[in-house]
């Protein structure tokens, strides 16, 4: 999703960027400015936040870069007029020009609409939780929100999504029609922005840009008729224990035959997966509350599966669906947590231990709702049997060796001796 951001934030001005980025180096090493900045924040009562960084790479933090300039924007505006006409530096008097450009602040009223839908997503889907079930239907309300922006609704709404396109000059909106956010909508028509009809155009055209962009990326990196994602909506809870979902999707034999790594289609399981599906909303009077309005979707069946066993091939298969990795965010925690085992000091560290102690790491915290920590943690009695010289300290294969030469020898002694 970060790509999109990308390419459709390359058709904005290049001065979006360089006036976010102009301005927190111009105070970020001077504690003087800082506090001379404060006095204009206390003036005009509001909070003494200090100007963020907008970074090449995390993509999640330019929304509060926008967010942080749109909230100071008065307070920055006084400053660096102050500062341009007592100082005469170029790089304030930069600033101060963009700060004073009513265009300047519209396009960032903009991206303060536009980039959160962006932001909201990629969050969402980095969560550890999971949501693979909830990522068709989101790709897809987001695509339709993106397009309703700039095409017309009846267009959007009545055509196959895999058919539309963005780019069809036949059902644009025109100019004054454009969704572009409610600030933006306010501030479009006022004085200083009509009597620049030229700017004002040129503002129309390059937020159009943005958005079929945005829209177009999204659509080259998903499929909106994706056969598997389109179906994992009904391995929902409310869905899974609803008799009247069952008149639209009374077998998983659709979705099973697309993952044949998790079951073969021509295996007898099939048939009882099949079975258990159809019979559940059945047996939903006698599932306990609990179960039946857990919230997380891979405990809900979890906890049907431990409930009752007429259930526990439906359970395997659903929960081999749910394992399916909807991003990389989980492996790229992991990659951090190597790195903050496995330092300079520590490169030895064979993969064995690296792993147990991820593992060791995941059994204290007890799951994502825990409260448990290191300091609270209580190993039960299985957990300290376990822990012998065997288990404790790997051997090396010279070693191995060695003891099994060892035991052969005292084998043959002892059969000598008999």
């Amino acid at each position: 999703m970060q790509y999109n951001d990308g390419e459709a934030c390359r058709h904005l001005p290049r001065s979006c960027e360089d006036m976010a980025r102009n301005i927190f180096n111009f105070l970020k090493s001077s504690s003087k400015r800082h506090c001379e900045l404060e006095q204009f924040q206390t003036f005009l009562n509001l909070d003494p936040h200090r100007m963020l960084h907008p970074s090449q790479t995390r993509w999640l933090s330019l929304t509060a870069v926008v967010n942080r300039i749109l909230e100071q924007w008065e307070a920055l505006k006084l400053y660096f007029t102050d500062t341009y006409l007592s100082q005469r530096l170029v790089s304030s008097e930069h600033i101060y020009n963009a700060l004073n450009d009513p265009f300047m602040k519209l396009y960032y009223q903009f991206l303060e609409w536009a980039l959160p839908k962006f932001t909201r997503f990629n969050q969402y889907f980095q969560t550890q939780g999971v949501v693979i079930t909830d990522l068709h239907e989101m790709i897809v309300v987001l695509y339709k929100d993106i397009l309703l922006c700039f095409l017309k609704r009846n267009y959007v709404m009545q055509t196959n999504l895999v058919n539309i396109n963005p780019m069809n000059g036949q059902y644009q909106l025109v100019d004054n029609e454009l969704y572009l956010g409610s600030k933006v909508m306010l501030n479009k028509d006022n004085d200083n922005i009509i009597c620049n009809n030229i700017r004002r155009k040129e503002f129309f055209e390059k937020c159009r840009q943005f958005l079929q962009t945005a829209s177009l990326e999204l659509k080259k990196r998903y499929n909106m008729e994706d056969p598997i994602l389109m179906q994992l909506s009904a391995l929902k809870q409310k869905n899974a224990l609803s008799l009247e979902f069952r008149q639209n999707t009374p077998s998983l034999i659709n979705l099973m035959k697309f993952l044949p790594c998790i079951v073969d289609i021509n295996d007898s399981k099939v048939q009882q997966i099949d079975d258990q599906w159809r019979k559940l909303p059945i047996s939903a009077t006698l599932i306990p509350e609990d179960i039946e309005f857990e919230v997380q979707i891979d405990i809900f069946w979890w906890k049907i599966m431990n409930h009752s066993s007429e259930f526990t091939e439906l359970c395997d298969f659903v929960l081999a669906v749910l394992s399916l990795p909807h991003a990389n965010a989980d492996c790229e925690r992991i990659f951090s947590s190597i790195n903050g085992l496995k330092t300079k000091i520590r490169s030895k560290l064979i993969t064995h231990t690296v792993s147990g102690v991820l593992h060791t790491k995941q059994c204290i915290t007890s799951g994502r709702e825990s409260n448990q920590n290191c300091t609270n943690f209580e190993p039960t009695s299985d957990m300290l049997s376990r822990m012998t010289s065997k288990s404790l300290y790997i051997k090396t294969n010279e070693e191995k060796e060695t003891e099994t030469s060892d035991d052969t020898t005292q084998e043959t002694i002892e059969l000598v001796i008999c």
